[in-house]
């Protein structure tokens, strides 16, 4: 150790402090996330968005231009001057994921539940879709949703829980089983290893198909379970997701004035 004078203490200190300063702005520099994209500028030049498949008419890879919700997302961010929209298909439980995770822009199509509205924003809603209790004509016939009462009800995995279905399910008048997919459902209810299938009419014939199922061995109540809007969605933590949902509510906006929606959303019966 030594001793200072009166001047050596004033450098020490102005050496101190210029020390200090700069290890403090380094940290500073160290704390901020490396490589974040300019969001601001390079949404519009690139939209990275995902959904999931077989969800017809809404997002599946066999319709021309993968779907007509697939196609108004599309259009909508085209309308507000989106250049490169590309849309990637994952599960709808891992697209989910990468949505609420920030990996992706967003996704769609889906419902408002009280656990999604915690993880995403929800645009305007795009379209409508009812939902019914499927079950099959050898083993049971159902012609009342209070019918359900007491019964194993197939949603594949990723499905919400929706109006009556979620009624039955959360007070535990009914038990949920959870396939990865509807086409399983479908086999299971065949088979007599669950009492109902909860679908809207499109998923649940395309399933029967896959299945390699007759839709004569099935048929649904006809009072709907559910009816439910569908919105596309972008995960609460993105850095640009006021922004994204604006965008793209403006954009649907502009195709429902033009009658360009309707055009899109009348291509399929459901």
């Amino acid at each position: 150790m030594y001793e200072t004078d009166g001047e050596d203490c004033a450098m020490v200190f102005a050496v101190r402090r210029i020390f200090y300063a700069a290890v403090t702005l380094a940290s500073f520099a160290a704390a901020m996330p490396v490589n974040v994209p300019a969001y601001a500028d390079d949404l519009r030049q690139e939209m990275r968005l995902v959904t999931g498949d077989a969800f017809p008419p809404f997002a599946d890879r066999a319709y021309d231009g993968g779907g007509i919700v697939t196609e108004v997302v599309r259009r909508s961010f085209d309308a507000m001057g989106y250049q490169n929209v590309s849309v990637i298909w994952r599960s709808w439980l891992k697209g989910f994921e990468m949505t609420v995770e920030g990996r992706v822009d967003g996704t769609f199509p889906y419902a408002q539940t009280p656990s999604r509205k915690k993880l995403v924003l929800f645009s305007e809603p795009i379209t409508n879709l009812s939902a019914y209790g499927w079950f099959a004509r050898k083993h049971e016939k159902y012609d009342d949703n209070i019918d359900l009462l007491g019964k194993s009800l197939c949603l594949p995995l990723g499905h919400g829980e929706l109006g009556h279905t979620g009624k039955l399910l959360a007070s535990g008048q009914a038990k949920r089983v959870s396939p990865p997919d509807m086409k399983t459902c479908f086999k299971l209810l065949a088979a007599g290893r669950v009492d109902s299938v909860v679908s809207p009419v499109p998923e649940a014939l395309n399933a029967m198909s896959e299945a390699g199922l007759s839709p004569d061995d099935f048929d649904h109540i006809g009072q709907s379970l559910s009816n439910m809007p569908l919105y596309f969605v972008v995960g609460v933590n993105h850095p640009s997701a006021q922004r994204i949902i604006k965008d793209f509510n403006a954009g649907l906006a502009t195709l429902r004035e033009s009658g360009e929606l309707e055009k899109i959303l009348s291509q399929a019966r459901y």
